[in-house]
């Protein structure tokens, strides 16, 4: 999220959209009966022709959809910069990436101005090198701002370069990316070459590191290669996929085992709401809109929640234990 700016007296949030993750966290900000104002792009005849313009149009909120790549927000016209639009009629505001929006709320709840401020301030790790023989670039991916971290560069002989060379810039370019893997922590490393080169490089110096392997023909446009076929972000949900998967594992393995720290379900919830021992909680998205006091008090206790919100088996798993599984110290 950029731009963040939330007024908790007036109870409005003025931002920028700057990834998928903030998308799916405005899923649990916006409420029916806020009123959001953003631009729209409207088909209108002027002169007997039809053009695009674009308006600034406010609407109440009555229903949010996520879709492919944006969020869908349909409710009743109650501003409108162009005077030709009358309000009152039914619309749909669509926020994609870059989407600036002004939101309205009756109230703005702890925990949604916390997850707010943790958007704003959550960066994907991403590493990414994309190489072709002889010649590799290496770059870093947060807050889907690239920084471009250095070259490995290798001479490589004629056309069907000598198989020595070729193993010299292999060798050469796996020592760098294991140097940049044992640096830090990253929620998704990828590197994308020849399939053949790859092969080398995950049974060699990457071998037992969790990589994610993909083909691009060149160095210089690799990246944007990657980042036309989405595949990015396609590599951040599934490690958000996994974690979910970790984390249910964790909690109803504990639950079979009969183990008292792990506890759900209405009674339960109302028996330790308060209770200070409580250092984590699972949650879907269903649970939040229907119990945000719940989730407002466990944020206010400094409770460690976690939001399932990809479209997965562990999600289900979760909605079967009513929604909620908490984690006592």
């Amino acid at each position: 999220m950029k731009s963040l700016k939330i007024d908790t007296k007036k109870n409005i949030i003025r931002a920028l959209v700057n990834s998928y993750d903030d998308l799916i966290v405005l899923q649990y900000i916006m409420e029916k009966g806020d009123r959001l104002v953003a631009y729209s792009k409207r088909k209108m005849e002027v002169a007997g022709e039809q053009v695009v313009k674009v308006v600034k149009i406010g609407i109440e909120v009555e229903d949010v959809e996520p879709a492919e790549k944006a969020l869908r927000i349909s409710g009743r016209i109650f501003y409108s910069s162009d005077k030709d639009i009358p309000l009152h009629k039914y619309h749909t505001l669509e926020l994609k990436l870059k989407s600036a929006f002004n939101l309205g709320k009756q109230k703005i709840m702890t925990f949604q101005i916390n997850m707010l401020r943790k958007a704003q301030e959550r960066s994907p790790k991403v590493f990414v090198c994309v190489y072709e023989p002889g010649y590799g670039i290496l770059y870093q991916i947060t807050n889907y701002s690239v920084r471009r971290l250095y070259e490995v560069k290798h001479s490589v002989q004629g056309k069907r370069f000598k198989n020595e060379s070729r193993e010299a810039f292999i060798e050469k370019l796996g020592t760098a990316l294991a140097e940049e893997y044992a640096k830090r922590k990253w929620n998704v490393f990828i590197v994308a070459g020849t399939t053949i080169d790859n092969e080398d490089l995950r049974k060699g110096l990457l071998k037992g590191m969790s990589v994610t392997y993909e083909t691009v023909s060149y160095a210089d446009t690799g990246l944007k290669e990657l980042i036309s076929k989405d595949k990015i972000n396609e590599m951040i949900s599934r490690t958000k996929v996994a974690t979910q998967r970790n984390l249910i594992n964790e909690y109803i393995g504990e639950i079979s085992k009969g183990n008292e720290k792990y506890v759900y379900g209405k009674k339960g919830m109302e028996d330790t709401l308060h209770d200070s021992r409580v250092i984590q909680a699972i949650v879907t998205k269903d649970y939040v809109f229907k119990n945000k006091d719940v989730i407002n008090s466990l944020d206010s206790n400094g409770v460690d929640i976690i939001f399932f919100d990809e479209r997965d088996e562990s999600l289900e798993q979760l909605q079967n234990f009513g929604g909620i599984i908490v984690k006592l110290r």
